[in-house]
């Protein structure tokens, strides 16, 4: 984190993003994506009440409290487009290394994840610049 910072400062559209405004966007996606692999850990056995259903009661407001933190700071499209993006990329990544599904994607599914990656630093490192 503390190599993007000096970058995104150096952009015209964050300079307003605070150090709580890039925690919060981490901070969102890091949960959520805990929140994917406990809800695939939950899956195993949806019909139990187990541990896992009551992290994901107690994950689900705080993505949602952190999401709009970073809302606050740069709006609700840029948010989207960043935050969901980094959320399918991690939570990708966490269904390839930590459950072994590297089989299960296509070609094109690979191409898509970089497609999403590709987007994240679009919508991060080139913002509109008014005149």
């Amino acid at each position: 984190m503390c190599v993007l910072l000096p970058l995104a400062e150096a952009c015209y559209g964050f300079r307003d993003m605070t150090f709580l405004s890039w925690l919060a966007m981490i901070g969102a996606v890091a949960i959520a994506a805990l929140a994917d692999a406990v809800s695939t850990l939950w899956a195993r056995n949806p019909t139990e009440l187990s541990v896992y259903l009551f992290l994901l009661l107690l994950l689900g407001p705080l993505v949602f409290f952190c999401f709009g933190l970073v809302t606050r700071h740069v709006g609700l499209a840029v948010t989207s487009g960043v935050v969901n993006s980094l959320l399918v990329v991690t939570s990708m990544g966490i269904g390839l290394v930590f459950f072994g599904e590297w089989d299960r994607l296509s070609v094109w599914q690979y191409c898509g994840m970089a497609l999403a990656i590709a987007g994240i630093v679009l919508m991060l490192f080139f913002p509109k610049v008014h005149p």
